[in-house]
């Protein structure tokens, strides 16, 4: 997984003029906002990142949230969904949808001695309609940025992205920039109920992507990259690039890396 330390000694106080609220389930939630600077003005770049992260990352999340101010983007940082559920032998399926109960909020590397597909299904929808409700509400924050909209997702996030865009359940960006993107549970569920492999929906959709692969990123996600290039590797160059990086402690210009493809892969998209 991506450091949250690597990029938070390059980071200001967030200024009170950049928090802007939405609603997301019935409770009140903060969207991080900066607009462009410099000569270019190229649109707006929305930034969600992994489930149980913040808005106000201190990750790749966090940098990019800066560092794509000067290059002409502005960049809405939305609240990711909550975590990944790590069901246990006693949870009742419905306490799921109480989006502030710890069973929500337990660690990655906590002992998950049992899975339901009921109840993997349930926070999975809860997941996805947080975040379609969400983008819904982007419109009136991203209207002072005209232009292009580019879409950055990390981690369980992306794979929960790509089945909202590929169901046209959220507004479809001008350029979808996919890091890390795994889906940890789904072979858990019951089969009708499962969504397509992310490869499998990348491939049909039209709009350009740039997926990135981080050394240290999820083992699903590195398992799954070999598959979503051999489905994708038939659009032209334009619609898909994805590129293997190190964005690590032990490699500090990891992060710089990723911001130059970010840059590169945009431009081509909008002609500047």
């Amino acid at each position: 997984m991506l450091s949250h330390s690597q990029a938070k000694p390059l980071f200001s106080p967030i200024e009170s003029s950049e928090i802007k609220q939405i609603t997301v389930d019935g409770q009140t939630a903060d969207v991080l906002v900066r607009p462009w600077s410099g000569k270019n003005q190229f649109g707006a770049a929305v930034i969600i990142g992994a489930s149980d992260s913040q808005a106000e990352s201190m990750g790749l999340a966090g940098f990019l949230r800066y560092e794509l101010n000067p290059k002409g983007w502005a960049t809405i940082s939305l609240p990711p969904p909550k975590g990944l559920y790590r069901p246990n032998f006693t949870t009742d399926p419905q306490e799921i949808n109480k989006s502030g109960e710890a069973q929500l909020r337990v660690k990655s590397n906590s002992p998950i001695p049992k899975y339901d597909s009921a109840q993997l299904l349930e926070l999975r929808n809860f997941q996805q309609a947080s975040l379609t409700e969400a983008f819904n509400q982007l419109t009136p924050l991203g209207q002072a940025f005209p232009g292009a909209r580019m879409l950055i997702a990390f981690d369980d996030t992306a794979g929960m992205i790509t089945h909202l865009l590929s169901e046209k359940k959220i507004p479809i960006p001008d350029l979808l920039v996919l890091i890390n993107p795994y889906r940890e549970y789904e072979q858990l569920i019951d089969e009708p109920s499962q969504r397509k492999p992310i490869a499998e929906q990348l491939v049909v959709m039209s709009i350009p992507i740039l997926d990135i692969i981080s050394t240290n990123g999820h083992p699903l996600a590195l398992k799954d990259a070999t598959l979503r290039k051999q489905y994708n590797q038939v659009k032209p160059i334009k619609y898909y690039r994805q590129y293997h990086l190190d964005l690590d402690l032990n490699h500090p210009g990891g992060w710089q890396e990723a911001m130059q493809k970010i840059e590169g892969f945009s431009r081509s998209v909008i002609g500047r």
